[in-house]
């Protein structure tokens, strides 16, 4: 597995929990919308492997948005 789609795939899921827990989302074993309770309010490393592979799905469709853009991404040389 790609170290850095995974390490992006994780830093994506923290943003959007931080997101809803800002919302006033909280954990739930089930989802409810109108409770404002989500199953996947968990650690990324908790994740059931069908939400890590949205998360990896999502950063991989990354460098196509920001095409539409004009941008690119480019590894910061150190």
């Amino acid at each position: 597995m790609d170290v850095d789609i995974e390490v992006l795939a994780e830093a994506a899921h923290n943003v959007w929990m931080e997101d809803k827990i800002s919302d006033g989302w909280t954990y739930a074993p089930v989802t409810d919308k109108a409770a404002k309770q989500h199953a996947s309010l968990v650690p990324y490393s908790s994740l059931i492997e069908a939400d890590k592979e949205g998360n990896r799905s999502f950063v991989r469709g990354i460098p196509a948005i920001l095409a539409k853009a004009g941008c690119v991404i480019a590894r910061k040389s150190v």
